[in-house]
């Protein structure tokens, strides 16, 4: 492994994402994973220490086919919104 000079100029980083802005964009990767043609949702749950504890996206629970329902509404966007 070869040495590597620091050059005193070098600093860190300012333009990194901020902790909320990290977080939504987890979300909203997440929420790519949806098959619902019509709403994408992720979630991102995060603890007092900034880690996450758990990430999810709107779709069928776990064994239940998605192939089998339609998923689809008929309507206008706003009219298909609870």
């Amino acid at each position: 492994m070869e040495n590597r000079v620091v050059n005193e100029k070098e600093t860190k980083r300012t333009d990194y994402l901020s902790w909320d802005e990290y977080f939504m964009s987890v979300a909203v990767l997440s929420s790519l994973r949806s098959k619902d043609p019509n709403t994408q949702v992720g979630a991102c749950i995060v603890n007092d220490g900034n880690r996450i504890v758990g990430i999810g996206y709107n779709g069928f629970p776990a064994g239940c086919s998605d192939e089998e329902l339609p998923g689809g509404r008929g309507g206008d966007f706003l009219d298909t919104k609870d």
